[in-house]
């Protein structure tokens, strides 16, 4: 309710007239009736002030503050009501305006309907468009279908620029209880509009909010039609799409329109990310570098191919793109950190640590030193490595966490398990129950074969976090490497597979589990497709393998050799390629 004593004030303030509403203005400012603004721009306060300036009638003064007042006071439905009384009053836009989104907000939807004709006679030259597209909010919520058709016609009619229509259309329709209620009507609009491209958007976007799938992909498709190579329609269908988990169809409809229309970047772009959260890499790859010839300074495309180039093993790709990145984009910090990574991976150790100690972005800090640890181990320095680890200054427990993750992978590396599995039980105890520490420690305890604390620790990893594809893929592929467990292995690899298809890891795993199980042939097919998508020194050594044992001798020691160009010292195909006498 209004203040009584304000309200007095107010009325008071109409008896006395103008001149002594001007001098008693600082004390209903001071007697709270009318707070003060917090900034300038405050529209109440702005519009208060044109009224005094303009010396405007008492009743439109007294109406307006009522308005106000009773609007700060928690009264909505005497504000609107005044606030529209003031708006007949001054025939002013903002007033009218404010008086609209009043009435709305208290579901005065007859009164926000006159409103909308008021504004539409303050300027009808200017204010056309506005007025219509209040005049269809208030008709939408009265629920008057032909004068909402009607409206909708008029207001596409006038439009010079239609491009923000279908947004605002499928908004103001959609966020009724029930838009599927306006679908018939919004398809009439594109219907008397056939030729008209926005209007099929307006109706393909309804159709999705009100979860009608096939009109809105049979709408979407009238608008390419109307309007070829229309990108923001692709890309909404692009994205709808991908709800439904239909990856073939996505697929289909994107490669036929980028190879029409090739140079539409944005629907190039999030194809290619799409590939990559499926672990198909060199599609993705091939998508980014296509898009890379259109827009050749594209930081999001450089960065993709430069990352997706190095899981890859294309080092010296990868290296291009980082350089090029840095090339057009210095202040990228992060760009050098990956460049650092690649350096050290080719042995360029000093130049890699040079370029790392370049980065003084305080947000990097944290990363680089990490990186530099693993630089120094690169190198062989390992006491430096780890002491320098250990001069870390954590400031969360995250970072603590991957201080105790890299003097781990340090140790590990280095052919030093025990001391990396004493290290990582003692940051057990320190975070108990962390989920990277429990997984980093069954890596350990399963290259000393300690298979009972392995299944332990990703035993209860899987009890803390049941969705973690890892822990299932770690546990399946040590039963199947180290035991004779391999319908429990496979199932646990599968159920791995489920929560991240596509993994090149557990790929391997998968084939590695049916190699265990005697299935060579569908072994070697998942290890090639695991080979395909993740260049990788272990995953060589089981393909070589599979194929030794298949008679493909030739193939095999082709396999392993690619495996020691990306990590000639890895003890698995070091092992492997020992036993069959390589």
């Amino acid at each position: 309710m209004v203040d009584l004593a304000c309200l007095w004030n107010v009325v008071f303030v109409k008896k006395l007239g103008v001149l002594s509403f001007f001098a008693l203005l600082p004390a209903v400012l001071l007697a709270g009736c009318v707070g003060v603004a917090s900034k300038p721009g405050d529209r109440a306060h702005g519009a208060q002030e044109k009224l005094i300036v303009a010396g405007l009638s008492q009743d439109l003064i007294y109406e307006y503050l009522l308005g106000d007042i009773a609007a700060r006071r928690g009264d909505p439905a005497t504000a609107a009501d005044a606030m529209t009384r003031a708006a007949e009053l001054s025939s002013n836009l903002e007033i009218t305006l404010r008086a609209f989104s009043m009435s709305m907000a208290v579901g005065q939807y007859e009164q926000a309907l006159e409103l909308s004709e008021l504004l539409a006679s303050i300027d009808p030259d200017h204010q056309a468009e506005s007025a219509l597209a209040l005049r269809l909010q208030a008709l939408i919520a009265l629920d008057r279908e032909e004068d909402v058709f009607n409206t909708l016609v008029a207001l596409i009619d006038v439009l010079p620029d239609q491009a923000e229509l279908p947004q605002y259309i499928a908004q103001t329709l959609g966020r009724t209880p029930e838009p599927g209620r306006w679908l018939a009507l919004i398809e009439r609009v594109a219907d008397h509009f056939e030729d008209n491209p926005w209007t099929q958007l307006s109706a393909g976007w309804l159709a999705y909010r009100a979860g009608e799938e096939d009109g809105a992909q049979a709408a979407l498709d009238r608008a390419l039609a109307l309007k070829p190579g229309w990108e923001e329609v692709a890309l909404l269908k692009f994205s709808h799409l991908r709800e439904n988990d239909d990856n073939g169809t996505v697929a289909a409809f994107v490669i036929d329109f980028l190879d029409r229309y090739p140079d539409r970047v944005r629907l190039r772009l999030a194809y290619g990310r799409l590939l990559a959260e499926w672990n198909d890499n060199l599609a993705a790859l091939a998508q980014f570098e296509k898009l890379l010839e259109f827009e050749p300074q594209n930081i999001d495309a450089l960065y993709a191919a430069g990352i997706l180039s190095q899981s890859l093993a294309l080092l010296d790709q990868a290296k291009t793109y980082f350089e090029t990145l840095l090339a057009h984009y210095p202040q990228e910090d992060r760009s050098r950190l990956y460049l650092g990574q690649i350096l050290s991976e080719q042995g360029a150790y000093d130049e890699a640590l040079d370029l790392l100690r370049e980065i003084a972005s305080a947000d990097f800090y944290f990363d680089v030193q990490i990186r530099i640890g693993f630089v120094l181990a690169d190198a062989g320095r390992i006491e430096q490595a780890l002491r320098h680890l250990a001069d870390v200054t954590p400031k969360s427990q995250d970072e603590q966490v991957r201080v105790y993750l890299a003097r781990e992978q340090v140790l590990r590396d280095s052919g030093q398990p025990e001391q990396a599995l004493e290290l990582l039980s003692a940051a057990l105890i320190d975070i108990p129950d962390h989920p990277d520490l429990l997984y980093a420690r069954g890596l350990v305890t399963a290259i000393m074969d300690r298979v009972v604390e392995h299944e332990q620790d990703m035993r209860r990893l899987i009890e803390i976090d049941p969705e973690n594809a890892h822990a299932y893929n770690a546990l399946g592929y040590t039963l199947a490497d180290k035991t004779d467990r391999l319908a429990e292995a496979l199932e646990l690899i599968e159920k791995a597979l489920t929560l991240l298809p596509g993994d090149p890891f557990i790929l391997d795993s998968l084939g590695w589990v049916h190699y265990r199980r005697g299935d060579l042939d569908l072994a070697l097919e998942y290890l090639r497709l695991a080979m395909d998508q993740r260049p990788d020194a272990e995953i060589a050594a089981h393909l070589g393998e599979v194929l030794w044992q298949l008679g493909d001798e030739d193939q095999a020691i082709a396999a392993w050799q690619d495996g020691k160009e990306t990590d000639p010292d890895n003890p698995v195909l070091k092992d492997t390629m020992r036993k069959f006498g390589q």
